[in-house]
């Protein structure tokens, strides 16, 4: 049997840590989520999809989010990440509330 033809140049094993870390937020795991992804962005410190996902975790649980960076990261695919992490950011800060996003 031949192996499967990857399409996605990802390693495998960035591959799964995006997994894990995507399952444990759908499960509304935050915690471990954030945790996970910290840990997988010392091995992958440059990839912006464990970046946003760690952000988003962070937001959840009301830890520090570089909002300069997160903006950083926006582009025409992953925006409505940014704007998902920025919406929860706001929730954190109850002053917030009713300003216009930037």
């Amino acid at each position: 049997m031949r192996p499967r033809r990857r399409t996605d140049s990802t390693p495998l094993e960035l591959q799964l840590a995006i997994g894990l870390v995507w399952g444990h937020l759908n499960a509304y795991q935050h915690e471990p989520a954030y945790d996970l992804a910290m840990g997988c962005l010392q091995l992958w410190p440059g990839d912006p999809r464990l970046q946003l996902m760690c952000d988003y975790a962070a937001a959840e649980l009301m830890e520090p989010v570089d909002e300069a960076r997160l903006r950083a990261l926006r582009t025409p695919e992953n925006g409505q990440w940014v704007d998902l992490v920025l919406r929860r950011l706001q929730y954190q800060d109850p002053t917030a509330m009713g300003k216009a996003r930037p």
